[in-house]
């Protein structure tokens, strides 16, 4: 199964918001980012059909698509957006070489289109332990900062020390510089990422003061804490935040529990079970005011019973994690699970991560009708003629919910640029992300 993505985007500036949609939801799915659609395992071309040369140009690039695929047999030609909508008959009658096509109004359901036709993608590369991992910077206001390399623990499922080697922790002062100039270039919030980032120099106050240290660097916005294993070192760094003393680290939990079964996470090498992860986050929610979690789920380890997904039902319902991905697994070379007998057939891994995602998803529903009304710091990712992006504190670029605002029924946008930080007010959602408004002084 494929799991590599490229997207061509056509058109306006709204098609390239509607790709930065597209490119959330496969990397939500469990997909990952080619540099080349020459690389790619799925070449998605978002089209326009606004005017004739739109049109003509989406027809060539789809040829052009058809060239690049015949080079690789195993690639899918994904056709998407608006010539795909308009000429819906004529795609499937005329383009035989476009293996998938739908409409508008479908982005944020990319990667779940892909995995009803084709199937669903092999687990991330084991080289890279997060869906954040496809983050990278390009002039956005965001960027992620490595804080190590490596990895010591022996996660069953995991390559990454055979590849990566021992973990180890970068140098502040290096870590420092690179934030320095990235805010010279424009970026306002920084990720701080890395195999086992609650290792970082050994001790949870390293963190802490490492933080502190980026606090003194102007222009920088936010700071943001992703994949922070769920054990006791992340109960310590927890139990030392303050919020008042560290202002810009934002209110966000990033902590894969990979599953709730403690039979399945004993087999998988991982540490915790159901009841420490709800203590965990319940702590987390306590210590910082208005923190979101993000967690993910790897279904389909062998031996994986009906009674182990029932545990992770359970914890959905006892943890009510904000966001979630969820992964199948995928039996990794040179790992422990890699042999092991049992493993669930793929069609029952399926279901079995379509009914978590439904659950999560009915959970999502009541987190968002909470958010109607509210009024939110955000950061501007996007700016066009007629729309913006933005972001709260509470959710990560490129894979979180944003919130989108039409500026022709505001009519300004008050001279905003990508970085800026806007107060905004929810006005509704959709199944992921949200509508909003701007709010002025005036207005609070």
């Amino acid at each position: 199964m494929g799991r590599t993505f490229f997207i061509t985007t056509l058109g306006c500036p709204k098609n390239a918001a509607d790709s930065r949609q597209m490119r959330r939801s496969l990397l939500r799915e469990g997909y990952e980012p080619a540099e080349s659609p020459y690389e790619a395992d799925y070449h998605l071309i978002n089209s326009c059909s606004f005017i004739q040369s739109a049109r003509e140009e989406t027809i060539q690039t789809v040829l052009e698509g058809a060239d690049i695929k015949k080079e690789h047999s195993d690639q899918k030609l994904v056709l998407v957006g608006c010539f795909a909508q308009r000429y819906e008959a004529a795609v499937r009658e005329e383009l035989p070489e476009v293996d998938l096509s739908f409409g508008t109004g479908l982005y944020h359901r990319t990667g779940e289109l892909l995995s009803e036709k084709f199937g669903r993608p092999a687990i991330h590369d084991p080289l890279e332990p997060s869906v954040f991992s496809g983050m990278e910077f390009d002039g956005q206001p965001y960027a992620p900062v490595k804080l190590s390399e490596g990895c010591d623990r022996k996660c069953a499922f995991c390559a990454i020390p055979s590849f990566r080697g021992a973990f180890r922790s970068r140098e502040l002062a290096e870590i420092l510089q690179e934030i320095r100039d990235l805010t010279e270039e424009g970026v306002r919030e920084v990720c701080l990422v890395s195999q086992d980032t609650n290792a970082f120099g050994g001790s949870h106050q390293a963190i802490i003061d490492a933080i502190s240290a980026m606090h003194e660097i102007p222009d920088l916005h936010w700071i943001r804490l992703l994949y922070m294993y769920p054990d006791a070192r992340t109960r310590r760094f927890l139990e030392a935040w303050d919020p008042v003393q560290l202002p810009r680290l934002v209110p966000y939990l990033e902590s894969p529990v990979q599953h709730a079964s403690s039979r399945i996470l004993k087999a998988m090498n991982r540490a915790g079970d159901r009841q420490s992860f709800r203590d965990l986050f319940q702590l987390a929610r306590e210590k910082v005011p208005g923190l979101e979690i993000r967690t993910s789920l790897l279904l389909g380890f062998p031996g994986e019973k009906s009674e182990d997904i029932d545990e992770v039902h359970a914890f959905l319902d006892d943890c009510r994690p904000e966001k979630l991905a969820l992964f199948a697994y995928s039996p990794e070379e040179g790992t422990s699970g890699f042999s092991l007998p049992g493993m669930p057939a793929e069609e029952s891994i399926t279901d079995r991560i379509n009914d978590v995602r439904q659950h999560h998803l009915s959970i999502l529903k009541d987190i968002h009708l909470a958010r109607q009304d509210q009024i939110f710091e955000c950061m501007v990712d996007e700016i066009s003629e007629d729309g913006m992006v933005v972001r709260r504190k509470q959710d990560a670029p490129e894979v979180d919910e944003v919130i989108h605002i039409d500026l022709e029924t505001q009519n300004s946008d008050a001279g905003l640029e990508p970085g800026d930080l806007v107060k905004v007010k929810v006005t509704g959602f959709f199944e992921y992300d949200m509508a909003g408004e701007l709010v002025t002084e005036d207005d609070l």
